[in-house]
């Protein structure tokens, strides 16, 4: 009597998706981290960067996937980029408070005649990263169930954004919020779990 075949158990598929995604955004947000003032998109892009190639090297050490090799250079190139995007920081910011020793107070006539408030919200632990004018990477951590405030004073309507990434990825905590007002008047507004932006371009 012949017994029928067993059935092939089917193999287990590895879980490369995010180690590779690392990868590309590390790569991209390094690529963008040596342009000055366009390379403030690089930050999300390098943190992000570098949380899912971490994931990912985590999963390749544990047998789920096999592009350990990819993983690793994801969190290569997303630490680089967040190294560069820091120095610029700090060029940015010496050329900032030597344009400040220059504006008139708030006490003064010739005082700002715009205000700008940016709002934030935080579902989790995030890295918050806002840039108006002059004022570009100013970099902060702000804490899980927090709401962050900055009112800005300026003359003249530049460019200004506000970027709010989680520091660690949780699919159950609450979405990221963000939001920009001008003179009274929301011009921007976004919630997100991943990356929260919000963005405008003054006229």
């Amino acid at each position: 009597m012949t017994h029928p075949p067993y059935a092939q158990p089917t193999p287990v598929q590895p879980k490369n998706g995010l180690g590779t995604a690392g990868f590309v955004l590390g790569l991209v947000g390094l690529v963008f981290a040596f342009i000055p003032l366009v390379g403030v998109v690089a930050w999300p892009l390098v943190i992000i960067g570098l949380i899912l190639s971490i994931v990912g090297v985590s999963r390749a050490t544990k047998g789920a996937a096999t592009n350990r090799g990819l993983a690793i250079a994801g969190v290569v190139c997303s630490a680089v980029g967040l190294v560069i995007c820091i120095l610029w920081t700090a060029v940015f910011g010496a050329a900032v408070d030597k344009v400040n020793d220059s504006t008139p107070t708030s006490g003064d006539p010739a005082a700002a005649a715009h205000q700008i408030l940016l709002e934030v919200t935080t579902g989790q632990r995030s890295n918050l990263n806002w840039t108006s004018g002059l004022s570009v990477n100013n970099q902060e951590i702000v804490e899980a169930g927090q709401t962050w405030s900055k009112t800005l004073g300026v003359e003249e309507l530049g460019f200004t954004s506000v970027t709010v990434t989680p520091v660690t990825t949780d699919i159950n905590a609450q979405p990221n919020s963000c939001k920009i007002t001008v003179d009274g008047k929301p011009v921007a507004e976004n919630s997100n779990l991943v990356a929260a932006i919000c963005s405008y371009t003054g006229h």
